[in-house]
């Protein structure tokens, strides 16, 4: 008897760890593009910027579409339109590649057909609630922007959510921008 306890405590020991283990195992991404996978898809919605008074400097229509295109990199196809119609394309994307001590590095690359070239680093962060964000930020003479991005599922939908900040010579502008899961 005490054998046949000893034997399904055991057991139950074992099974547990292999179970626990499993699910650890599928908790941690094979690719590290996977931090990036919530954007895959297509997003319209608003970005806003304001002076440090409050007041809205800028409005812009935006579509985003983002697309997994291997194990470090994503596309990015971004359309913006201002209050006056005029209309600005660009193309990126977002690369993650992961470090020899397992963390990963985050870049993001946007040409405009405006000229304008940005690329921001990035890092995972974590939110008020605990979500996951994604940190870009970058510095360059006359252009300094951090901006905190995340994705909400709610039940009217998905959004993607931005707050940013920038310093672009020497104006400072608050930023904000939400757009929903089309496709």
């Amino acid at each position: 008897m005490k054998k046949t306890i000893l034997i399904s405590t055991f057991l139950i020991i074992v099974l547990t760890f292999v179970f626990n283990l499993i699910s650890v195992r599928s908790e941690v991404p094979q690719k590290p593009v996977a931090v990036f996978s919530e954007l895959d898809g297509k997003w319209e919605g608003n970005f806003i910027g304001y002076n440090s008074k409050g007041e809205i400097l800028y409005k812009i229509e935006v579509t985003q579409t983002y697309k997994t295109i291997n194990d470090t990199t994503q596309e990015v196809y971004i359309k913006d339109k201002s209050e006056d119609g005029k209309v600005t394309t660009g193309k990126g994307k977002n690369i993650a590649t992961k470090n020899s001590d397992g963390s990963l590095s985050l870049k993001c690359i946007v040409e405009k057909s405006s000229g304008d070239k940005v690329e921001h680093n990035g890092t995972i962060s974590k939110g008020p609630d605990g979500e996951k964000n994604i940190i870009w930020y970058s510095e360059k003479p006359g252009r300094i922007e951090t901006f905190r991005e995340s994705v909400e599922k709610r039940s009217d939908g998905e959004y993607y959510l931005i707050q940013g900040m920038g310093i672009y010579g020497k104006t400072s502008v608050l930023m904000s921008g939400k757009y929903k899961k089309v496709e």
